[in-house]
C-alpha cells in the first residue's frame, strides 16, 4: 500500500467503516490460503507448502520494491529496532507449529484456538496503544462484538466439524474438543494459544517497520524472515525432500503467497486506523464467511458442505461482530 494511501486512511475518520469492510474482504480472499497450501502440501508435505508460499510472496515484493524505486529504502534498516523486525518469525513460527499438529487436534481445534488468542492480544494492545497503535478503549460495545466473534467463529468451526466428521448432534461444541483432556492435547493447545497471542502482535510490528522504512520494504522484511525461520525448520525436520515433488503441483496452488502479500500489505495501512482488535476482527470475519463459500463451492478440494442455519446466523454474527467491535 503506497504511503500516500495509508496517510489518507488516517486522516479521513469516516473511512473507518469502509477500511473495516476492504479488511473484510481482504480476510474473505484469506481463506483460500489454507487450502490453497493444503493442496499443495498433498503434493510437497505442510511444511514445505508453507516453505514455497513464503518464497512466492518474497518474490512478489522484492519485484515490486524493484519496480517502484522503494528497494533504496532498505537502507534505513540498519537504525531499526531489532524487534521491529520479528513480524515474519512470528507468523513463520504460528505456521510451522500450525502444520506440524494439526494431525493431532485438528483444524477445528486449532483455528478457534487461535481466534482466542489473537482477539485477546489485540484488545490489549488497542487498550494500552502499544506498536504505536491509537488507543481503543475497552468499551461493552466492543466487547460484546468481540464475544459476537468468537461465538460466530466457534459456530462456524463447530457446524464444519459436524458435517465433516459426523459428529453427534447431542456432543454440542464439546464434541470438536472430545478428548482433550489428554495431556498432549491440552499441552498443543496451550502452545497454540501462546503462538495465537504472538500472532496478534505481528501486524502492529509489521506497521512499526513500515513506518521506517516504507509499506513494500516492510513486507519483504516480513517475508524474508518467515523464509528463513520456515527454511530453517524444514532443513531440521526433513522435511526439504518434498520439494522434489513441486513441479507435480498444480498451478493454482501457487497462489497463496500472492494471498499472503495482499493480507500483510492490507493490513499495514489498516491497523493504525482500525486498530489492532479491529483488524482482527474484521480479518477473521472475512475468513469465516470465506470459508463458509468455499466449503459450498468445494473449491481447491475441500469437501462440500451445505450452508445451514447455523453457518448463516454464525456469518450475521461475524459481521456484527466486527462493526461493534471497530466501532
Amino acid at each position: 500500500m503506497p504511503a500516500w494511501a495509508r496517510a489518507g486512511w488516517q486522516r479521513n475518520s469516516l473511512s473507518t467503516p469502509v477500511v473495516a469492510l476492504l479488511i473484510v474482504l481482504v480476510g474473505f480472499q484469506y481463506a483460500a490460503q489454507a487450502p490453497i497450501n493444503g493442496g499443495l502440501g498433498r503434493t510437497v508435505g505442510p511444511l514445505a507448502a508453507a516453505l514455497v508460499s513464503f518464497s512466492v510472496g518474497a518474490t512478489i515484493l522484492l519485484l515490486i520494491c524493484v519496480v517502484s524505486g522503494e528497494i533504496s529504502s532498505f537502507s534505513a534498516i540498519g537504525d531499526v529496532p531489532f524487534w521491529q523486525l520479528l513480524g515474519g518469525a512470528i507468523g513463520a513460527s504460528y505456521v510451522a507449529i500450525a502444520a506440524i499438529t494439526i494431525s493431532r487436534v485438528g483444524a477445528g481445534v486449532i483455528a478457534a484456538v487461535t481466534v482466542t488468542g489473537q482477539l485477546l492480544c489485540s484488545v490489549v494492545i488497542d487498550h494500552f496503544g502499544w506498536f504505536g497503535i491509537e488507543i481503543h478503549d475497552v468499551t461493552p460495545a466492543r466487547v460484546f462484538g468481540l464475544v459476537l466473534l468468537l461465538v460466530g467463529a466457534m459456530a462456524m468451526l463447530y457446524s464444519r466439524e459436524e458435517a465433516t466428521e459426523g459428529l453427534d448432534a447431542e456432543k454440542g461444541v464439546g464434541g470438536m474438543f472430545e478428548g482433550g483432556a489428554n495431556r498432549e492435547r491440552l499441552l498443543i493447545c496451550v502452545g497454540i494459544f501462546l503462538a495465537a497471542i504472538a500472532v496478534g502482535i505481528q501486524h502492529p510490528l509489521n506497521s512499526e517497520l513500515a513506518g521506517s522504512i516504507g509499506d513494500f520494504p516492510s513486507g519483504l522484511v516480513n517475508f524474508l524472515t518467515g523464509l528463513t525461520v520456515l527454511t530453517i525448520v524444514v532443513v531440521a525436520t526433513g522435511r526439504w525432500k518434498g520439494l522434489g515433488r513441486i513441479r507435480e503441483a498444480e498451478p493454482q496452488y501457487f497462489l497463496g503467497g500472492v494471498i499472503g502479500v495482499i493480507v500483510v500489505v492490507a493490513s499495514l495501512a489498516a491497523v493504525t486506523v482500525i486498530g489492532a482488535a479491529g483488524l482482527t476482527s474484521a480479518l477473521v470475519a472475512g475468513q469465516m464467511i470465506g470459508s463458509l463459500v468455499l466449503d459450498r463451492t468445494g473449491a481447491f478440494g475441500l469437501t462440500r458442505i451445505p450452508i445451514d442455519r447455523i453457518r448463516l446466523a454464525a456469518a450475521v454474527a461475524l459481521l456484527a461482530g466486527t462493526f461493534l467491535a471497530t466501532g
